[in-house]
């Protein structure tokens, strides 16, 4: 090379100070894709990739980008749906604190069994209604109102009666006008299936 040709050109130190600056451009566009990826909410394991500087860093990241672009577009895609949401079902009973249980007499003839049986309960810890006589006499049975079945097999446990009896409960065929506001109803009946 002769002495005019840096001159030239511009030299060489303007050559490396070109370069130099083509560096610091680059770190900075990868700091600031490294930024948007990560507000973009990475998973741990792509942010793990990202600092042991992984060479698959890059597809991992652009294959979770993609992952987030296309769902977004089939929840965009789906029908709307109400905002009503339906509770989920519980998968334990509740604390017997917490359900309110009627005892009724159906025995057809059996004095003070629904008391009894309500004394029961109370002891177990439920909160019990005015025990009172069913419409009629008919089979033991447990009526659970919405969402406390689990609850009317916790009750037919602490009679030690089998879950067959448990059943949802049809305000058209109830065996009591006035519910008091209970959640499980039990009919004490004149199958002695509970004996108190």
């Amino acid at each position: 090379m002769t002495a005019g040709a840096h001159e030239a050109g511009g030299g060489f130190g303007k050559s490396a100070g070109v370069n130099a600056a083509r560096g610091v451009a680059v770190v900075a566009i990868a700091v600031l894709v490294g930024v948007l990826l990560m507000a973009k909410g990475l998973n741990k394991t792509d942010s793990v990739a990202a600092i042991s500087g992984d060479s698959t860093t890059t597809t991992t990241t652009v294959q979770a980008d993609e992952a987030v672009e296309t769902s977004s577009v089939a929840a965009d895609q789906q029908p709307e749906t109400s905002e009503e949401t339906v509770p989920a079902a519980p998968t334990e009973p509740r604390a017997p604190a917490e359900v309110k249980v009627l005892v009724l007499n159906g025995s057809g003839g059996i004095a003070g069994v629904a008391g009894r049986g309500s004394a029961k309960l109370q002891e177990s810890g439920y909160a019990v209604a005015t025990p009172d006589d069913a419409r009629a006499p008919g089979p033991t049975v447990i009526l659970y109102t919405e969402g406390f079945e689990l609850d009317a097999q916790a009750v037919a446990a602490v009679f030690g009666v089998p879950v067959e009896t448990v059943a949802p409960f049809d305000p058209a065929n109830s065996p009591i006008e006035d519910t008091q506001a209970a959640n499980v109803i039990v009919r004490i009946g004149n199958d002695q299936l509970i004996q108190i």
